[in-house]
């Protein structure tokens, strides 16, 4: 299991607050590119520090109670025995916020990550899907499919002005409208901004995908926002802070909901990196010349053999099954 120090977590407040040095940030960078697992740690903190930072604008915070609470925490052994970092905060509102975050964010994060009771905290929810696709609800009425091995973190109550989620995975959400207080999903390096529309989030390995179905839709890094409209989808990786904002040319995204897989001049090898998702097999090229091969028709809830076989006929290759693989060659 990951170790977490109070020294990581004062930079993560630091760069969430927007005062961490370009040393700093640069650190923060690199923590969260060597290991999927720091990711999530963030960001969970990102979404418990949101939901604080709402409480704070919301509700009268005796800073000094909170913080006298953090430190017998410290004493008593909930969390490691560190100095506690001195804040250049101007604001007290602010100082309230970052405390009432860290006392919040850490007690959240620990009951997320080590299934310990903390105590009293912002009520939070998560709906998981492992082996098969999850449709739920969310707080606001909004609906979420989740494709499997995926999972969404939400609080109890949508509170503040946002509705604040954290994604790890992939999810197809339909959001119920309310301008005044917008959806905003945290998945790796990327926040998504919506009123009310639906569309496609995937966060898998590196690589963050937003495809748009309906409405608008804003993606945003730390250094840039594109707006996507119906038909549209933005893509990043974890380590990049530009997203390549494209026509999306296909529907097989909708395959976990739909179940069906429809090409439309559609290169081979998406089709085959969603049938290896939909059907838990190892889908292999031995001859590279076919990745690219387009394809055009659609599978409904069709057996993998019967997709195979398709493939094998359209192309006149052969299909081979080999060593927990299947071989198209």
């Amino acid at each position: 299991m990951k170790s977490y120090t109070q020294n990581m977590d004062d930079l993560l407040v630091k760069h969430l607050t927007g005062e961490a040095t370009e040393a700093e940030m640069r650190q923060v960078e690199q923590w969260l590119a060597n290991d999927e697992a720091n990711r999530h740690y963030f960001e969970h903190f990102r979404l418990i520090w949101e939901e604080s930072v709402q409480l704070a604008n919301t509700t009268h915070i005796d800073s000094a109670v909170a913080w006298d609470r953090f430190q017998n925490r410290v004493q008593q052994g909930s969390f490691p025995k560190e100095k506690a970092p001195v804040w250049s905060m101007n604001s007290s509102l602010m100082r309230a916020a970052v405390i009432t975050g860290l006392i919040v964010g850490i007690a959240a994060l620990t009951y997320f990550l080590f299934h310990n009771n903390p105590g009293h905290i912002v009520a939070m929810n998560t709906i998981q899907a492992t082996n098969d696709v999850k449709a739920d609800s969310l707080p606001d009425g909004s609906e979420v499919t989740l494709n499997k091995h995926s999972q969404v973190s939400f609080p109890e109550k949508f509170t503040g002005d946002k509705r604040v989620l954290q994604l790890n995975g992939e999810a197809f959400f339909h959001v119920t409208p309310n301008k005044k207080k917008p959806f905003e999903i945290h998945t790796n390096n990327v926040t998504i901004t919506v009123v009310g529309t639906s569309f496609n989030v995937r966060s898998r390995g590196d690589t963050t995908e937003v495809i748009v179905e309906t409405g608008i839709v804003e993606v945003a890094t730390e250094k840039q926002t594109v707006v996507l409209k119906a038909g549209q989808r933005a893509i990043t990786g974890i380590t990049e802070s530009i997203l390549q904002k494209q026509t999306s040319s296909d529907q097989l995204y909708n395959y976990y909901r739909s179940k069906k897989f429809t090409c439309d001049g559609t290169p081979l090898w998406k089709l085959v990196e969603k049938l290896n998702e939909a059907y838990d097999v190892q889908i292999v090229f031995e001859n590279e010349a076919l990745r690219n091969k387009p394809l055009t028709t659609t599978f409904d809830n069709e057996p993998l053999d019967n997709i195979l076989n398709i493939i094998k006929l359209s192309f006149n290759i052969s299909v081979v099954k080999e060593k927990g693989k299947i071989i198209l060659r």
